[in-house]
């Protein structure tokens, strides 16, 4: 079910702690960030329905991880998520034409 056609704060609370994304991150993640183009690209199409689908819930069940959107208007832009891990370092995945659940999966099965 869409998050956005959700009327009442209890149904949006518990579809956000459900569902794909719903889950905790290790615990070394600090940061996420989600790069895309969101003019003339429509390999981006799974990182903008990620976005709206799944990074709430992740925001909801991870409120010690920062989470960035990057938004380019530059059609060249790849879309990628960064996953932080503080002094440890960072990891890109490459997620063009990949469907929200395939990068929810990827997100949660990164290591540093």
């Amino acid at each position: 079910m869409s998050l956005r056609s959700l009327k009442s704060a209890r149904e949006i609370v518990a579809q956000l702690g459900s569902g794909p994304g719903s889950q905790k991150l290790s615990p070394d993640v600090t940061k996420i960030a989600l790069t895309y183009a969101f003019k003339g690209k429509t390999e981006c199409a799974g990182a903008k329905h990620f976005l709206h689908e799944n990074l709430p819930r992740m925001q909801y069940n991870n409120p010690s991880v920062e989470f960035i959107v990057e938004k380019s208007a530059d059609a060249a832009t790849k879309p990628t998520v960064t996953v932080h891990f503080g002094e440890r370092g960072s990891k890109v995945i490459d997620i063009p034409n990949m469907h929200t659940d395939s990068i929810c999966q990827k997100v949660f099965e990164v290591k540093p």
